[in-house]
């Protein structure tokens, strides 16, 4: 039995879409070391950053000041938002290294396990995360980062957001050593 044209054309745009998905770009200045997270976030940070989302018709900015500890094992980074419109959010990963050297991630938002990993001077990231959207909603969205040393005191941290393997934002945001 033929599919109706209704669930045809669904599924042929979800797999354009999906076709048409990439991971974040990652241009690394040449004289730059790798990104090592555990050295570069320990301490404080603080960044600037932006979501957007055509789909949705949002556009939010917002700073981020982190506290970072290493313990030898695990990274604990507290992220203190605050958003244009004043709203104020914090979030706390722990990132715990594997014997691979990889890492694993928690969040208190973050469904599963976030899995972390070294890519040349880059550090990716990908985890499914609720997301509380208008009117209180909570939505699991899929997060793709890439984070990008840009110099030995920043980092660009570029994300792709998607639903059901079709893209709906992105995330940007450069984080300065403090």
């Amino acid at each position: 039995m033929p599919l109706p044209r209704r669930t045809l054309l669904v599924v042929l745009a979800g797999a354009l879409a999906a076709g048409c998905m990439t991971t974040p770009e990652a241009t690394v200045p040449p004289m730059v070391e790798p990104l090592e997270l555990e050295t570069f976030f320990a301490g404080r940070t603080a960044g600037e950053g932006r979501f957007e989302s055509g789909i949705a018709g949002v556009e939010r900015t917002f700073t981020v000041a982190t506290r970072g500890t290493w313990d030898g094992r695990t990274l604990t980074l507290r992220e203190d938002f605050v958003f244009d419109d004043g709203e104020r959010d914090t979030k706390t990963w722990r990132f715990t290294r594997q014997r691979d050297g990889s890492f694993k991630g928690t969040r208190e938002d973050v469904v599963g396990v976030a899995d972390i990993w070294q890519d040349g001077k880059t550090v990716r990231l990908a985890y499914d995360a609720e997301v509380v959207g208008k009117g209180g909603t909570t939505r699991v969205l899929t997060f793709e980062d890439v984070l990008v040393p840009q110099s030995s005191t920043s980092v660009l941290n570029k994300a792709v957001v998607s639903k059901y393997g079709v893209p709906v934002g992105t995330v940007t945001v450069v984080f300065r050593k403090r």
